[in-house]
């Protein structure tokens, strides 16, 4: 009697499992979601902006550049002296004249800083970018005048868009800023957080006051009678 043979038949395919689908929609989405964040800028970035009023900014930011050569003028004198300075007018000379006159003070890749003055802190936004990718950073900064001429500077947070980032290489970098302006710098670590103790001086000039107010920041010293 003949062998009964059964009609061959194509070895089943290879199927993907639902939970690799799923794992894999997983990562797409935490992808998505964590470059949508990474180039989100703080909300108070846009309120700052003061493109289409190129008039005004301009305005702004002469009136910010002659406060501080007047403040440099009367710290050379004996007596007292002091300047207030907006945050508006800050945001005015950021946006026309520092990119019309200073442009080589950005480090490269850099673009469009704002500031945002806040009680006893700086908060400084910029876009940065690498190849065809930008996003925004944002650096908190506590400033408190520690003594005469004294100022201690601490990095309270950073972030890229909305992700959090350890503050410490922007401490080196601020640090390193201010080395390079020719201030003295000194880190510590004070209340289990790394700040710059940041000396001034000079000709006899005493920095007495610093106030970091909403939207403000006002400076105030005395210089003494050469001897």
């Amino acid at each position: 009697m003949p062998e009964h043979r059964e009609p061959s038949q194509p070895p089943p395919r290879p199927r993907l499992r639902r939970p690799v689908w799923t794992l894999a929609a997983g990562a797409a989405a935490i992808v998505v979601v964590a470059i949508v964040a990474a180039r989100r800028p703080p909300r108070w970035y846009g309120e700052r902006s003061v493109a289409g009023e190129a008039a005004v900014a301009d305005r702004e930011a002469r009136r910010l550049v002659t406060t501080v050569a007047g403040l440099q003028a009367a710290a050379r004198q004996p007596g007292a002296w002091g300047a207030a300075v907006s945050e508006r007018e800050i945001n005015s000379w950021l946006a026309t004249d520092l990119p019309r006159n200073h442009a080589g003070a950005l480090p490269a890749g850099w673009s469009e800083p704002r500031v945002r003055l806040e009680p006893g802190r700086i908060l400084v936004a910029a876009w940065t970018s690498v190849g065809p990718l930008a996003a925004p950073l944002t650096c908190e900064i506590d400033v408190r005048l520690r003594a005469v001429n004294q100022l201690e500077c601490a990095v309270a947070a950073a972030r890229i868009g909305a992700i959090p980032l350890p503050t410490g290489p922007f401490v080196h970098r601020l640090t390193a800023l201010l080395d390079r302006l020719g201030f003295v710098t000194e880190p510590r670590r004070l209340d289990g957080r790394p700040v710059v103790v940041v000396s001034l001086g000079g000709r006899g000039a005493a920095l007495e006051g610093l106030s970091v107010a909403s939207g403000e920041l006002v400076v105030a010293g005395t210089t003494e009678q050469p001897r």
